[in-house]
């Protein structure tokens, strides 16, 4: 079956590229008639640059040797004519792609959550950086009698948490 059919022209001017064409045949076109697919498309020819992108053609023989055929230079990119057929293809693809906007009626009530500036884990850090209160003097010597009371001698360590006070 043929599929298509390339239309080379030459150019006015020698400077210029070739207008190469592809057209789709009508008896590929009426395989899938619900499908619409563009049947002109534009071949435009780039010449890559030396050096960037080197992309070899292989070939593997029947013993599974491969040979180097050759290297692409020029890159070629099809795009479609932007005519009545390409913009009803297009129209087909948007509809198709995403789902009809539909109203979803709720039975239930929606919980807002409404922002809340100190959460409960930040009040607990505020108490920790606060540390201990300052005591009177007063207060802090009833707290050391007391202690001494009990005991003859204490370390520092100890008199720093008896007291709940800094060094």
């Amino acid at each position: 079956m043929e599929v298509a059919t390339i239309r080379i022209q030459k150019p006015a001017i020698s400077s210029e590229p070739f207008k190469v064409s592809l057209s789709l045949t009508p008896e590929l076109m009426e395989l899938e008639p619900d499908s619409p697919i563009a049947s002109e498309h534009e071949l435009n020819l780039c010449k890559t640059a030396e050096g960037t992108n080197l992309t070899g053609i292989f070939s593997t023989l029947d013993n599974e040797e491969q040979s180097i055929e050759g290297w692409i230079t020029h890159k070629m990119q099809c795009l479609p004519v932007y005519n009545t057929q390409y913009l009803k293809m297009k129209e087909h693809y948007l509809r198709s792609a995403k789902p009809p906007r539909r109203v979803k009626p709720l039975n239930h009530i929606v919980k807002n959550y409404k922002p809340v500036s100190s959460h409960a884990h930040n009040k607990d850090d505020c108490k920790r950086k606060d540390g201990p209160k300052m005591l009177s003097k007063d207060n802090i010597m009833d707290l050391l009698f007391q202690a001494f009371e009990k005991h003859q001698y204490y370390t520092l360590k100890d008199l720093q948490f008896i007291t709940k006070q800094s060094v």
